[in-house]
């Protein structure tokens, strides 16, 4: 009898460990972030002369990118009726951007010999709600008048489905295995265990601090999921960390489909096959973290659908426009992020459109996800509610742990600390306060990680960050 995992199921594949930066270099490009935009933009300017080395605070590949139900589609629940409220020609040039993206990132994994399990399944988006019956059939018209080949379903497998669409040409893969692949060819580029802790601009070069060490670069690509610095890009007031609770379960038989609902609470699902067993890759429910009222009540729900070998949770970046950000912020500081959950096609995208506008080539994207695009409907519309959640997270988070009676909040020194008391009755201190914003952290007694609800960040039991915008711990020391 398999034990349950409070992991992702991505990450029980191993990884070789690369070398830390000790030194102070001099190089083309910079790129901050191991996950699928770093190891992208990595990869797409191999063919050009520049001296190019990539930095991972921790792991490559283990941040955010492992967390994801990984899905290659361009069928993606409501984001093109979202973004036709701006624009039918943006919603369309945006699907033509995501049909590119599963192009390319297929074509590396067939062009690479890459083994990661890729298997070619049909994608489909459904309902099970009347009054969305409407909104499918717009979609429906939106894909054939732009020359998918779409078709209409009332039965996805074994699925309860009302209506839904369905369309071919989509896979499903590994996703840190694919990342693996990369890293370990790309080895002598990669520093891992190696934190940027700050930049500064010196006439056409940045000066990059990372481990005390100082890299001077005439390009630096911020690739994380969520930048560390507040200025000049103000990500807290354009966008809200969305929170998805994800679990993977063993099964008979592998089923070449990808599902995903337009339904309140979301449900998406993939399978998965890893050459010994197959899995169900199951999505339940997702949540604007500043309304996230119990971490653990929302676990209990996602395995009361089915009885989980894995768990976990995922952050994914939405932004008010529900398109990603990717390309210049200021000189040659570019950033890439705000996928919208659907991270392994915006960014593979990245990477080709970073080395496009790093190498001035044309690249129709470019302006499509320009961070100073200008303003439209969503914007005006989603600005008030993103900054009133990003505000709305910041006092609640300053309440104290959400619903955790296992966590207890006091001074010790007169410093303000958190402490969890595990099954052993060991207690694991932890600063109360997320470095980035100083908003208050919660205890996920699922995962065992201090979570911050404002904006993502991420520290493992005892204070050591996991994933950002933090920069530092919340480490605790008498």
């Amino acid at each position: 009898m398999m034990i349950m995992k409070n992991k992702s199921i991505w990450m029980d594949e191993k990884s070789n460990n690369c070398k830390s930066v000790k030194k102070n270099m001099e190089v083309d490009v910079l790129i901050v972030g191991g996950g699928i935009t770093g190891i992208s933009v990595l990869h797409e300017l191999q063919n050009y002369n520049l001296k190019t080395i990539l930095v991972e605070r921790n792991i490559c590949g283990f941040g955010i990118t492992s967390k994801s139900t990984a899905k290659i589609t361009y069928l993606q629940e409501s984001i093109y009726m979202n973004i036709r409220k701006s624009s039918y020609e943006l919603a369309s040039l945006y699907l033509k951007s995501q049909i590119d993206a599963v192009n390319r990132l297929k074509d590396i994994i067939n062009e690479e010999s890459i083994d990661c399990n890729l298997k070619e399944v049909s994608s489909y988006v459904f309902t099970n709600d009347e009054d969305n019956l409407t909104k499918l059939e717009e979609d429906y018209n939106f894909y054939t008048d732009n020359n998918v080949e779409a078709e209409y379903v009332t039965e996805i497998d074994d699925l309860d489905v009302l209506k839904g669409i369905k369309v071919p040409d989509t896979y499903v893969f590994h996703p840190l295995k694919y990342i693996n692949y990369l890293k370990n060819k790309y080895m002598d580029m990669i520093y891992e265990k190696s934190k940027l802790e700050k930049i500064n601009k010196d006439n056409n070069y940045y000066l990059c601090t990372v481990n005390d060490c100082l890299i001077k670069a005439k390009y630096v690509v911020i690739a994380s999921h969520y930048p560390y610095f507040l200025f000049p890009f103000l990500m807290p007031l354009k966008s809200h960390i969305e929170t998805s609770y994800i679990g993977a379960k063993r099964v008979n038989s592998f089923k070449e489909i990808s599902a995903i609902n337009i339904d309140k609470p979301c449900i998406s699902l993939r399978y998965h096959n890893d050459d010994k067993n197959n899995y169900l890759i199951y999505l339940y429910n997702s949540f604007n973290s500043a309304n996230i009222k119990s971490i653990r009540d929302n676990f209990l729900e996602l395995n009361r659908q089915y009885d989980f070998d894995y768990i976990w949770s995922n952050n994914d970046l939405i932004t008010n426009d529900y398109m990603p950000i990717i390309g210049i912020i200021e000189g040659n500081l570019m950033i890439a992020t705000g996928y919208n959950t659907w991270g392994f096609t915006n960014g593979t995208l990245a990477g080709k459109i970073i080395a496009d506008i790093i190498n001035k080539n044309d690249n129709e994207y470019i302006s499509l996800f320009n961070p100073k695009r200008g303003i439209n409907v969503n914007k005006v519309l989603r600005f008030p509610i993103d900054t009133a959640s990003s505000i709305k997270s910041i006092i609640k988070s300053s309440k104290g742990n959400v619903n955790n009676s296992k966590v207890i909040y006091k001074k010790i020194n007169d410093i303000n600390v958190a402490v969890y008391t595990d099954d052993d009755k060991k207690e694991h201190i932890v600063l109360n306060k997320c470095p980035h914003m100083k908003c208050g952290i919660v205890f996920n007694e699922i995962e065992k990680t201090w979570d911050c609800l404002c904006h993502g960040s991420r520290f493992d039991i005892d204070g050591k960050c996991i994933n950002g915008p933090s920069n530092y711990d919340i480490t605790f020391k008498y």
